[in-house]
């Protein structure tokens, strides 16, 4: 009981300190009229390190039933449109839904015989998915070019690249696995790009 407890406090210690995060800049960009662009970006990159301090600090069914439960909070905020820091961008797309259903496939790809998932998969596509999306967005948006440029590209493979050499991977392996991935974001549309870029980084990373 006593575990359970510790653990359901520290599920909910994590889960004020994202939708605090959340809602705080939600009121930012509300009162200081920040393009929606940006707080994207930024709640995007604060998911992503959100996930990884719950993937490392919660077991294995606490961390899905957290995630399970966001996606369904960020379902309900895009119907109703609460977060206008999220869901106000010109373009049509379901990237925030994306993103919850991309991290549960990635954990579950992650999985090994007994049931636990193995963080040697699931990190690098996490860490992937958080921070090569978000340089390839800043940088078209940087440059005042469209939302899949061919700079934005090279540039998410020059992270997917960085990302996988510091936790391991052969260098000519690294290569191939970031020009597959790249061709993988480039072709996914609204935003399905939270699914299945860090789906692919697992299944390559495990697999091949």
């Amino acid at each position: 009981m006593d575990s359970f407890l510790g653990t359901l406090a520290l599920a909910t210690i994590l889960s004020t300190f994202y939708i605090s995060g959340v809602v705080g800049l939600e009121v930012a960009r509300r009162k200081f009229g920040y393009s929606p662009e940006i707080t994207r970006r930024i709640v995007h990159v604060f998911s992503g390190l959100s996930t990884l301090l719950d993937y490392l600090l919660l077991p294995g069914i606490w961390f899905v039933v957290l995630i399970t439960t966001s996606l369904i909070g960020i379902a309900a905020s895009q119907k109703f449109g609460w977060l206008t820091s999220v869901h106000s961008v010109k373009r049509h797309t379901f990237g925030e839904v994306f993103l919850p259903i991309g991290t549960l496939t990635t954990y579950w790809v992650s999985l090994d015989t007994n049931g636990l998932s193995d963080w040697r998969y699931f990190i690098p596509a996490l860490l992937i998915m958080t921070f090569a999306d978000a340089a390839s967005g800043i940088t078209s948006d940087l440059l005042k070019l469209q939302r899949k440029s061919w700079r934005g590209s090279l540039v998410f493979a020059a992270v997917t690249l960085a990302i996988l050499i510091s936790f391991g991977t052969e260098l000519v392996q690294a290569v191939l696995f970031s020009l597959a991935i790249t061709i993988v974001e480039r072709l996914s549309k609204l935003g399905s790009d939270n699914l299945t870029v860090p789906f692919s980084v697992a299944l390559l990373i495990r697999f091949f």
